[in-house]
């Protein structure tokens, strides 16, 4: 056989790629070149070989049998074959072999806690969001949960932008509690007109607040004997009452309710249960006006005997004087508990939810078995606020604590100082009464 690279009148077996005869004096094909129509000889052909030209991909057909790599033609195994690179809008083919692609844009992308919200981005970068298009930004079907990975090929493929982009906000839920001021306001036990106030209402409850006191009340107010009434009657009795242990209001206890109760209705149209709850969840704070001390009845709880975690409002300045944080069997990380015994077996400071829980149980309340737990633990920010507590809770614990954060949400987020009217809304309320807890109660 001749050797194909030294071309010869007289080898008839040397061929150029395209399987054509070389003629004498011709150079061979380049392997990989783009072949040329016409003759091989002809000074039109050489000089169209000379001429710098972009690479085709060759064919590729498979060997006999299905099973073999998958080889072009002139011999040359797949395996050994550049794979075809599709250039994108900044690529250009130097060589006939290798790619040139513009390194991408730089991508600083500051995320945020809200999936709605687009967040600034310099020139030639894309913010991640739920509303970008990522199948055409990269040309893929790509899901947005791929976020700032999605986000860098996006950068590499798009031109920069002339300008810098937006910051785009979503519409709030109108189904949502709004707060009338920031939420960073609410709840502030640092400073504020009613700060004073506040401060003494705790520092008696915290002083008070022991395992023998809370005894003796859950024996007093347990059997629900001290009188009867409707829960509307409850209600209207909280006319009478401002809360000393709230920092954010300073208004009724029952336009409070009506407010909580009215933001559970708008967000929650379908749980007509939920809304009553809100109507009735500070309902316990009738105690006060049955004789009790609002230290005794208003305020954040806390479980008593067991060491004070320091979530618990202004925990370093109002617990010197209780003489269970002198008990050692109170004073420990959990004190005279067992770990995981579950909320229902801890003794909590005693107040208005403890009390409303007793009187819903005892009066035979018909509501989910949620409804009783969410009143019955609404105070306990330590908790469901900052996270505290948790070795005493067990599974049901955790379960309950997304319902009672929803409850917190309206609790907390409906205070507003346009109040609502009363007397319109008491038809429908008093609805929801008969159909739950209809008719004298015992408290």
């Amino acid at each position: 056989m001749c050797p194909i690279p030294v071309p010869s009148l007289g080898c008839a077996a040397a061929r150029d790629t395209r399987g054509t005869p070389v003629g004498h004096g011709t150079p061979p094909v380049p392997i990989g070149s783009r072949p040329q129509r016409g003759a091989l000889g002809s000074n039109t052909a050489i000089l169209a070989q000379l001429r710098p030209s972009r690479p085709r991909p060759q064919p590729v057909r498979s060997e006999p049998g299905g099973g073999g790599p998958a080889v072009p033609p002139g011999g040359r195994s797949a395996l050994s074959v550049r794979p075809s690179v599709r250039p994108s809008t900044h690529s250009r083919v130097r060589t006939a072999s290798r790619p040139s692609v513009r390194p991408p844009a730089r991508l600083s992308v500051r995320t945020s806690t809200s999936p709605s919200v687009l967040t600034a981005a310099p020139q030639g970068a894309v913010a991640v969001g739920s509303n970008i298009n990522w199948g055409r930004l990269t040309g893929d079907r790509l899901p947005p949960s791929l976020g700032i990975k999605v986000g860098v090929l996006a950068a590499a493929c798009v031109p920069p932008p002339r300008t810098a982009m937006k910051v785009l906000q979503a519409d709030p839920n109108p189904n949502e509690p709004q707060p009338s001021k920031d939420k960073a306001e609410l709840r502030n036990y640092t400073e504020g007109k009613l700060l004073d106030r506040v401060y003494n209402t705790y520092l008696q409850m915290h002083t008070h607040q022991t395992v023998d006191f809370v005894r003796r009340k859950s024996a007093e107010y347990g059997g629900c004997s001290l009188r009867r009434m409707s829960a509307m009657q409850a209600l209207q009795l909280l006319d009478q009452l401002v809360d000393e242990s709230d920092p954010d209001v300073d208004f009724p206890n029952s336009l409070h309710a009506y407010q909580t109760a009215e933001g559970i209705r708008r967000a929650h149209p379908d749980k007509d249960w939920f809304q009553l709850v809100g109507l009735l969840h500070d309902l316990g704070k009738v105690l006060v006006l049955f004789g009790e001390p609002q230290w005794a009845v208003v305020g954040d709880t806390f479980p008593v005997g067991c060491k004070v975690q320091k979530s618990v409002v202004f925990h370093d300045s109002t617990f010197h004087d209780n003489p269970d944080t002198r008990d050692p069997r109170y004073n420990t990380e959990c004190g005279m508990y067992q770990p995981h015994c579950g909320l229902e077996n801890v003794l909590m400071s005693w107040g208005h939810d403890e009390y409303m829980y007793r009187v819903m149980k005892f009066n035979n309340f018909a509501l989910p078995k949620e409804a009783f737990y969410m009143i019955r633990f609404h105070s306990f920010y330590p908790w469901h606020a900052h996270g505290d507590y948790k070795h005493l809770c067990n599974e049901e614990d955790l379960r309950m604590l997304p319902w009672v954060k929803e409850l917190n949400k309206f609790d907390l987020y409906t205070k507003q100082e346009e109040l609502p009217d009363m007397k319109e809304l008491q038809g429908y309320y008093q609805a929801l009464i008969d159909k739950y807890c209809p008719g004298e109660l015992c408290w």
